[in-house]
């Protein structure tokens, strides 16, 4: 038994059953050991996670189409990362540390995706964190489940001691909900690329205005014609 085995059995039962808590028990049974023998391999159950996680996260593979502009391929990325990691709410927390290794290769194609923005360092940076927090916050409401039964009863029940003019009002609301929460991601990504072009043209002003500053001024004449 190694420790790439044990990471292994992990994986084959999270895709198995994504939601059903990851034990120590568990992932021992899988690879037919006892469940001290794993802490040979892991400290505690938070290493074997992280383990998982950046195991699962290996997995994502984004393909860059050819002749796609920076908004729609950062738009595809979002989706594709959305996919990947909403059916894990239990490996989210230990995906969400960008300082992990398991972020390098979305750092490396959102680096070169936001390449023809000519961002500052500083800028870049904020762009990335921003783009990739918001990809696993979102992926970490969503993969919540939703509780058994019509999910705003309690908003429902809670506005009958309200007028029936704010009833009126939210009724149709509440209705509304679950669409507004089917389309909830569009409008994220769609935020976050509006953030980044303003990041962009940020850049390009202020190019521009390092460049006009360092046009040297236009020399006073020499002569001077009579007047």
């Amino acid at each position: 038994m190694s420790r790439d085995e044990i990471i292994d059995a992990a994986v084959a039962l999270v895709y198995e059953d994504p939601r059903r808590p990851l034990t120590i028990k568990r992932v021992a049974a899988a690879v037919e050991s006892a469940p001290m023998a794993l802490y040979r391999y892991f400290p505690d159950r938070d290493d074997l996670l992280q383990a998982v996680a950046d195991r699962v996260v290996a997995g994502m593979r984004f393909d860059r189409p050819a002749g796609a502009t920076w908004q729609e391929q950062l738009r595809d990325w979002m989706l594709t990362s959305m996919r990947h990691l909403r059916p894990y709410p239990q490996l989210l927390p230990y995906i969400a540390a960008p300082s992990k290794a398991n972020w390098l290769p979305s750092l490396i194609v959102l680096t070169e995706m936001l390449r023809p923005l000519a961002l500052s360092d500083d800028d870049l940076a904020l762009a990335i964190t921003f783009i990739s927090t918001t990809t696993v916050g979102h992926a970490t409401l969503a993969s919540r489940e939703a509780p058994p039964g019509e999910p705003y009863a309690v908003l429902r029940e809670a506005l009958r001691e309200e007028s029936e003019e704010d009833r009126a009002r939210v009724v149709p609301v509440l209705d509304s909900m679950p669409r507004a929460y089917e389309r909830l991601y569009d409008m994220v990504i769609d935020s976050a690329i509006a953030a980044v072009e303003s990041l962009g043209a940020g850049s390009t002003r202020g190019a521009r205005s390092e460049a006009a500053q360092s046009r040297p001024a236009p020399l006073a004449p020499i002569f001077r014609p009579p007047t």
